[in-house]
């Protein structure tokens, strides 16, 4: 089916078809993490990974927006349901456009990737910056240097530099709720903080053993991952989920209304509120007609 749709377009190209599968050792790494963040089974931790499989089409630049939409509109024909479809052309890390597939026999998730050749090409140069940024031995300062380098391959500009806030520490700490398929605004799957200082950074998950450990769950959304959404919150309300993991506290609103502010608690709290989402999904209408 593949080779049909690579036939019915010469202008573009269905790269990596070798490498299309995920190797053995990142699936389980995956599986890992996602019952460790997440308090998930292994075969519902394997079954949300989306990018087991992946296909990645490469456009010429001037042919990219007829070119997506057209090989979207195939799968559709060909029984394909997607399931998401983001469009990373404004992130941080350019990436192109980003979709996830239900095959039509096997019920199997696939990742399609919609690239320019010039993405395509920053994304194969920055792939070991990111292998080394989602290893745990990796120290911060070096993370600071990856991501240094990462961005000028991306030619993204130079890293905004936060002005300091009265009475604010050299550390900043930002979290993010993890939301995936299962859970909820409301009720996430986890949750993560990152820890900006002036030496570096690092990225930490709660585990369902209460312990903040090493996750690259952050770098990968970042890298167009979709396993996940990530929504920005506050340290309040990262407390709260910590409290709720460790039965203390029934989750938020089921005893009363609104959660009462927890003013002065929120060391680092992300400054873009609740509803800040990173990554939100596109409606279709935008996210398949590239600018």
């Amino acid at each position: 089916m593949w080779q049909e749709l690579e036939d019915a377009d010469r202008a573009r190209r269905l790269v990596g078809l070798e490498h299309r599968l995920k190797p053995r050792d990142r699936v389980e790494a995956k599986v890992s993490e996602e019952m460790r963040v997440k308090g998930r089974t292994a075969d519902e931790a394997h079954a949300a990974i989306t990018d087991k499989t992946r296909y990645t089409f490469v456009y010429p630049s001037d042919g990219y927006r007829a070119g997506v939409r057209a090989d979207i509109e195939r799968l559709w024909a060909s029984g394909y349901v997607e399931i998401e479809l983001r469009d990373f052309r404004e992130a941080p890390v350019r990436l192109g456009v980003v979709s996830v597939w239900r095959e039509p026999e096997s019920g199997d998730l696939v990742e399609v990737q919609f690239h320019t050749r010039l993405s395509y090409s920053a994304r194969e140069r920055s792939f070991p910056l990111y292998a080394r940024l989602r290893e745990p031995e990796t120290s911060d300062a070096e993370r600071a240097d990856l991501l240094a380098l990462q961005r000028a391959i991306y030619w993204c500009g130079p890293t905004p530099v936060p002005n300091p806030r009265p009475g604010a520490t050299a550390e900043r700490v930002i979290y993010y709720a993890v939301i995936d398929a299962r859970g909820s605004g409301d009720e996430p799957a986890g949750v993560l903080r990152r820890i900006v200082h002036d030496g570096g950074q690092r990225d930490e998950a709660l585990g369902h053993d209460l312990a903040w450990r090493h996750t690259c769950l952050l770098y990968s959304a970042e890298r167009g991952c979709l396993d996940n959404k990530l929504r920005q919150i506050s340290g309040g309300e990262a407390d709260d989920f910590v409290q709720r993991i460790r039965g203390r506290r029934p989750p938020a609103g089921s005893e009363r209304g609104a959660p009462a502010p927890r003013a002065g608690r929120d060391r680092g709290a992300a400054e873009a509120g609740p509803e800040s989402v990173i990554f939100p999904a596109v409606p279709r209408d935008r996210a398949v007609v590239p600018r």
